[in-house]
């Protein structure tokens, strides 16, 4: 009988040292989840491209710090309320001079950080997923410093104010390649480009990913940047 006590009683101690170590171990866990990290969310665009919103927090107990990135908008959050695992955070425009803010929130669900904004004050809300991002990915790139006055020679280029067509102001991001070579040809027939009208001004949305040396190439909207229709 003493041989089978004493073996219940090292089993029993075996168990409850298992136990402890086990309900320490998922405390320590559940203490470390938190907000903190580089989180990126991507929301697919009908060109190829996503509008990309990045959060880069940092949580110290009921209060987050870090920034907010939504495609070339920064913002600095400076406050937050909530706590555990959902906030609502405040962020400020970084340039200095706009003081527009933005507010979000945040819910931590297993590996995902579910997101929540709304564009304008007054618009719908847009609901997004956020996943673990690359450290420093998205962050605010470093300024570069303004070089000092010099003489550059001259080029021939902007020897008279620059005149021709920006496609923004008519298409915003709905512009494509159909719609930029048409206004060329009007510029063309309606005299415009003998009057002095000779730039035509992509502007913006035409962009796609980088090649593998690092250059932008075209989305699928513009799929040859480089054919050229000739008027005389």
């Amino acid at each position: 009988m003493n041989v089978v006590f004493v073996g219940l009683w090292e089993h029993r101690t075996v168990m409850r040292t298992l136990c402890a170590v086990f309900f320490l171990s998922t405390a320590i866990s559940c203490q470390a989840r938190d907000l903190t990290g580089n989180w990126v969310a991507r929301n697919p665009l009908p060109d190829g491209t996503s509008r990309d919103t990045y959060l880069e927090l940092k949580q110290e107990g009921s209060n987050i710090t870090g920034h907010i990135r939504v495609t070339q908008y920064y913002y600095r959050i400076v406050e937050s309320t909530g706590g555990q695992y959902n906030f609502v955070l405040t962020g400020s425009m970084m340039d200095g001079h706009n003081e527009r803010r933005v507010t979000y929130e945040v819910k931590l669900v297993g590996e995902e950080l579910h997101v929540s904004t709304r564009r304008r004050p007054d618009g719908e809300l847009v609901e997004m997923i956020a996943r673990p991002a690359p450290p420093g990915q998205g962050a605010l790139p470093p300024r570069l410093s303004v070089p000092s006055l010099h003489a550059v020679p001259d080029n021939g280029l902007a020897r008279t104010p620059p005149m021709g067509w920006n496609s923004w102001n008519k298409f915003a991001g709905k512009v494509d390649d159909a719609a930029v070579r048409a206004m060329a040809d009007v510029i063309v027939s309606n005299g415009m480009k003998d009057a002095g009208y000779v730039y035509v001004n992509i502007d913006d949305t035409w962009q796609g990913s980088r090649d593998a040396e690092g250059n932008i190439v075209p989305n699928k909207k513009f799929p040859d940047m480089k054919a050229r229709r000739l008027h005389t």
